[in-house]
């Protein structure tokens, strides 16, 4: 075969390779008639490259390993964007200022619990003292910040407390790490839920952030998680509970920090006891 030609050959089965690559990241109805033509049409010329130098091949196989290196870097991008859109789309984000980040590391602490970095600094407007989200719930909050990153301490961690509203009643609590000496054993990476209020939380009731003065550290009604168990009863006015972490803290990646409010105009006396102004 003259070399023209077998350039010409090589160009292509690469251009076949990578519309059939495409076509099944796409996930195209398609892709199996696409990939069908590719056979018909690579089968003859594989057999016209048969007799090719190796040099040749040794080409094609190169550019053959380039394409995929390339479509899994545009599928890596294709997955990141669908994660970011989930976490924008979803009601912990909703109508609020953020801030986009990665999680870039992740320590574990001797003491217990973690902390994650984050790809975003105080160049991107976090701030310490910021709540952290996904698209699931609460991750924690920003305990550092340098210019170009931040650390959060991930929820659970030792010294950890977070202030509750507890199912559909918002009773008033507080969660935090299990205690050493805790009277009721708990799952690892579970959280103990300790009421304020004399009351008895419900398997399966949602447990969410109570709130803090100008949303720092943590803004209100973010999910925290829900109800999985309840202590047994030993007379105690309020009950404690396990309560499961909306956010698998193993697999944190995309999060969004959320940017705090202070409020610009001063609050009324009508707009303090409910009426409108």
């Amino acid at each position: 075969m003259q070399p023209y030609a077998r350039r010409r050959l090589l160009v292509v089965l690469a251009s076949l390779t990578l519309a059939l690559l495409v076509a099944d990241l796409a996930g195209w109805a398609a892709a199996d008639g696409v990939r069908r033509v590719g056979g018909l049409a690579l089968g003859p010329v594989q057999r016209a490259l048969s007799g090719a130098p190796r040099d040749e091949i040794d080409a094609v196989e190169r550019e053959n390993v380039r394409l995929r290196s390339l479509v899994a870097e545009q599928e890596r991008q294709l997955d990141e964007a669908r994660r970011l859109g989930e976490l924008l789309g979803s009601d912990q984000t909703t109508g609020r200022t953020l801030v986009p980040a990665r999680v870039v590391a992740t320590v574990l602490s001797p003491l217990g619990g973690r902390s994650v970095t984050l790809d975003a600094g105080s160049r991107d407007g976090v701030r310490a003292d910021s709540s952290v989200v996904s698209a699931d719930g609460l991750v924690g909050r920003v305990v550092t910040v340098t210019p170009w990153t931040s650390d959060v301490q991930v929820l659970g961690s030792t010294g950890s407390v977070v202030a509750v509203r507890v199912g559909p009643t918002g009773t008033l609590g507080t969660v935090s790490s299990p205690a050493p000496g805790d009277s009721q054993p708990r799952p690892r990476g579970s959280l103990r839920l300790s009421l304020i209020a004399p009351a008895t939380p419900v398997v399966g009731d949602v447990v969410r952030t109570l709130g803090s003065v100008n949303e720092t550290p943590y803004a209100a009604g973010l999910r925290v998680g829900t109800v999985t168990a309840v202590d047994p009863d030993r007379g105690q006015v309020a009950r404690a509970a396990t309560v499961r972490p909306a956010v698998d803290v193993d697999a944190i990646d995309i999060v969004a920090v959320l940017v705090p409010s202070t409020r610009a105009v001063p609050r009324t006396e009508s707009t303090a006891t409910g009426r409108a102004q």
